[in-house]
């Protein structure tokens, strides 16, 4: 090419192009959570979590098997409405995942939603939340094939050690974790209570648009009333049972009346086998606003 202008213009473009293909391109993480239920349990727990992020939009974390479903259900409602469908119900989620939260994470904002359904309740807490990090860029390791670089950070009352990627430059992680110059594929607390270590990366376009589909409005929770709620759950998780019924409907469990007292008995059961799956939580103390 002869016109030197032209030329640079079009180096210029193509990067430009580049650039944007890159950032533009979203990607699926598998990571596996590791945890320790309490403090003086002997075993772990493990399950496999999925965070969908890219540059451009706010990013979700959630359990894979959630995940998995919430594709599913978005393409039966989408194709339903599609061929003409006017109205749709799905039964009551049996979610068997240990971890039941609903993260979204708006990096540019610094903003953090966290969303917890109980039966047909849906609570959504929305949290201001910066991350002070420290890299130190002289220690580095390999994970799934990635160089990675080290940082640490203080949150929720533990000291956190990750391992980020430049080559992913995404500023995004597991849980509510982000704000480094890369994708973090490993973190893990001091204590070896918790760990998120990378298995498996994809770039892929995913839908769960759908997922809230045939949920109740979403109740806002402040930070300290979502706090508040959970203390109260904690103890009597069936009273999220309670003032359910109407005039006009009656919620059932396996065909029995959601008041009663069997009902009532066996879901709290039920809820604290999950609720002490985390009886030693990823956060100790509040951190994000």
């Amino acid at each position: 090419m002869k016109n030197p202008i032209l030329k640079a213009l079009l180096l210029i473009l193509l990067a430009l192009l580049s650039h944007n293909y890159f950032y533009g391109q979203s990607y699926k993480i598998i990571y596996e959570m590791t945890w320790k239920p309490s403090k003086d349990s002997t075993d772990y727990e493990k399950e496999l979590m999925s965070l969908v992020t890219n540059e451009k939009e706010p990013s979700y974390f959630q359990s894979y098997d959630k995940f998995r479903y919430d594709s599913l259900k978005t393409k039966l409602v989408k194709d339903y409405m599609e061929n003409g469908g006017e109205s749709l119900r799905f039964p009551n989620e049996t979610n068997q995942s240990k971890y039941r939260t609903f993260i979204t994470k708006d990096v540019l904002n610094n903003t953090i939603s966290a969303e917890n359904k109980f039966y047909t309740s849906v609570f959504l807490t929305k949290y201001k939340c910066q991350f002070k990090w420290k890299i130190n860029n002289t220690q580095s390791q390999n994970i799934l094939g990635y160089k990675t670089y080290n940082a640490t950070t203080s949150f929720g009352g533990r000291n956190w050690t990750a391992w980020y990627t430049t080559d992913i430059p995404i500023p995004d992680g597991p849980y509510k974790f982000y704000g480094l110059p890369g994708l973090i594929l490993k973190i893990s607390d001091s204590s070896g209570d918790y760990d998120f270590e990378i298995k498996g990366i994809t770039k892929e376009k995913n839908d769960i648009s759908r997922r809230a589909f045939s949920y109740k409005k979403a109740v806002e929770l402040t930070p300290k009333q979502w706090t508040d709620f959970w203390k109260k759950y904690k103890k009597q998780p069936s009273m999220i049972l309670e003032n359910l019924n109407t005039t006009h409907t009656t919620y059932v469990i396996n065909g029995k009346d959601v008041n009663s007292r069997e009902v009532k008995d066996e879901y709290d059961k039920k809820e604290w086998e999950i609720i002490n799956n985390f009886e030693n939580p990823i956060e100790l103390t509040p951190t994000c606003d």
